[in-house]
């Protein structure tokens, strides 16, 4: 009975919590990708684009022309005998002085009906139709020029009736119709505003007369009775005229050694050639286009909007600070082949043993680069002094002549990768590379913001 109470006790042996294991492993994982994270320098990425320079030559310029301000020689009603924009000869009538006013308080009062002709309806279709297109609400000024230009075409008809009626009107109204000719002193080009840039050259433009904002222009044609001495016309005296356009110091370089520049009108994308001389007057620097032609298509214009035909690049843009250079040996051209069985490109490497016996082994070789002579290899793969062996001869080349490529690290892998770059052009803040490069970048590849941050080969996240 004894014997049966006796309890024997075993040691329990210790199991392998393979749990905690695991857990223990995941913790040290994280807290590692947790110390490189905080502690490696970030690595920002940039998406490749397609770019171009032509965007830096849309220019606004100011036009200049040979402008007389015509003043009345006595008070009066005027009526105009010429439409904006006539070409007049010397001795032509311009404008009549109705000292009265009489004609006009008849034709403008409705009793005399006025008819519109053909053409009056289809001018005034034209104005309506150019404003509905061209009117934005971020450029309201179109409202102002739309006014004037309806005035202008009404004016128009309202003369035509008074010069038509007048004879007529005097026999079957009664009304004394007392008016004076006025004939041009000299040929040109008739326009009806003035905005206060009829005697300014192009030596006296100055930086502020290109503030668009506080451009103001007055028209001239009206109803109302005018003072002696009053602004009646303008007429422009000759073919020549300028356009003065403000240049940055780029653009000024670009132009400087040319005497005749090429652009287009963005208004209607009419294309010319143009006489130029630059000039720069302090930190201001200004090119002046001089031309023969075409004056009457921008008669009513005092700022065209000019894209200059640079030689314009295109390709895809990248910032400098992804540009890095980097290291690569040169190997003569002769010394590669195909592998037997990969059928990649490579070099055949010679390896020596302890007991000094050679072994020949193929290894793929990427290309970055070549010319007429050498192939450029990428550094990290061969050691300085390597001897490699022609495939189809016993000569033998030992690696060790170096040189410098320029490139970015391109990323989308998820580690950095070399690739070549061409530059096209290149100014303080990015440049424009040939896209063509043979294995170069692609549009919307992703390199590294800051080449210099990027390891070889390196992983990124």
């Amino acid at each position: 009975m004894r014997d049966q109470k006796k309890v024997v006790k075993f040691k329990r042996r210790r199991s392998i919590n393979i749990g905690i294991i695991v857990f223990l492993i995941l913790f040290l994982y994280i807290a590692i990708n947790v110390f490189i994270y905080f502690t490696k320098e970030p690595l920002s990425i940039y998406e490749v684009h397609e770019g171009t320079t032509a965007i830096d030559n849309r220019i606004t310029g100011l036009i200049l022309r040979q402008e007389k301000v015509i003043t009345s020689e006595k008070a009066g009603f005027i009526t105009y005998y010429q439409k904006d924009g006539a070409r007049v000869a010397k001795n032509s009538s311009i404008y009549s002085i109705d000292d009265s006013g009489q004609m006009l308080s008849v034709i403008t009062s409705g009793e005399i009906p006025v008819t519109l002709s053909d053409k009056n309806n289809s001018e005034i279709r034209h104005e309506i139709k150019s404003f509905q297109n061209s009117f934005s609400d971020d450029n309201y000024t179109e409202v102002y020029d739309f006014k004037e230009n309806a005035q202008s075409t009404v004016l128009d008809i309202l003369n035509s009736a008074m010069i038509s009626n007048g004879q007529a009107l005097m026999e079957e109204e009664g009304i004394s119709f007392s008016y004076e000719m006025v004939p041009s002193l000299e040929s040109g080009i008739i326009t009806y505003y003035t905005d206060s840039f009829e005697t300014v050259t192009p030596e006296s433009v100055t930086p502020e007369m290109f503030e668009l904002e506080k451009y103001k222009r007055t028209g001239l044609r009206t109803t109302e009775a005018l003072q002696l001495n009053s602004p009646i016309y303008k007429l422009i005296t000759s073919e020549d005229w300028n356009l003065v356009l403000p240049l940055t110091e780029e653009q000024y370089g670009k132009l400087t050694g040319k005497d005749h520049v090429s652009f287009t009108i963005l208004e209607d994308e009419f294309e010319m050639t143009a006489k130029l001389e630059l000039t720069q007057r302090g930190s201001d620097y200004y090119a002046v286009l001089t031309m023969d032609k075409h004056l009457e298509n921008y008669i009513s214009e005092r700022y065209l909007d000019v894209e200059l035909d640079f030689d314009s690049v295109n390709g895809l843009k990248i910032p400098l600070s992804s540009i890095v250079e980097k290291d690569f040996f040169l190997v003569p051209l002769e010394y590669f082949s195909l592998g037997a069985e990969s059928k990649e490109n490579g070099l055949i490497k010679e390896t020596y043993s302890k007991t000094g016996e050679v072994t020949f082994t193929f290894v793929p070789t990427e290309i970055y680069y070549q010319d007429d002579s050498y192939a450029y290899v990428d550094a990290l793969e061969f050691e300085a002094g390597t001897w490699i062996q022609s495939a189809t001869n016993s000569d033998r080349y030992q690696i060790s002549q170096m040189n410098k490529l320029t490139g970015v690290y391109n990323v989308n892998l998820g580690y950095a990768v070399f690739k070549r770059i061409d530059i096209l052009f290149q100014n303080e803040e990015y440049c424009i590379v040939d896209k063509k490069t043979a294995n170069g970048l692609s549009a919307y590849d992703h390199i590294a913001l800051d080449g210099k941050t990027a390891v070889d080969q390196g992983i990124i996240y």
